[in-house]
């Protein structure tokens, strides 16, 4: 009988490290996988002049300068992030972001 709680915590154990194993190896796996598909951004929104403009991917521009937003009314954590530039990754999350300024 003694023997038999022996194997059956023994069988527990194994399988309990095992599932940890693999839940390690899962993570570390998604965590490469996203780190490695980094896309770059479609545009960048900046502060030019005090107002919000639109730049390519790369930082060259301005494409177009939203003259309705004044970056001095916005939140300033809204303006220390449009200093180094926001990217921006689709059309759907400009269209987004402009209406959180205030567009």
């Amino acid at each position: 009988m003694e023997n038999k709680k022996k194997r059956g915590s023994a069988v527990y154990l194994w399988l309990l490290g095992a599932a940890a194993l693999v839940c390690l190896i899962v993570s570390v796996w998604f965590l490469w996988r996203g780190g490695a598909r980094r896309e770059e951004p479609l545009y960048l929104l900046k502060d030019n002049a005090g107002h919000v403009a639109l730049y390519t991917g790369d930082g060259t521009g301005p494409l177009a300068q939203y003259d309705e937003i004044y970056t001095r009314l916005l939140p300033e954590a809204d303006v220390l992030a449009l200093q180094q530039g926001v990217p921006v990754y689709s059309e759907v999350e400009l269209e987004k972001r402009l209406e959180d300024y205030g567009f």
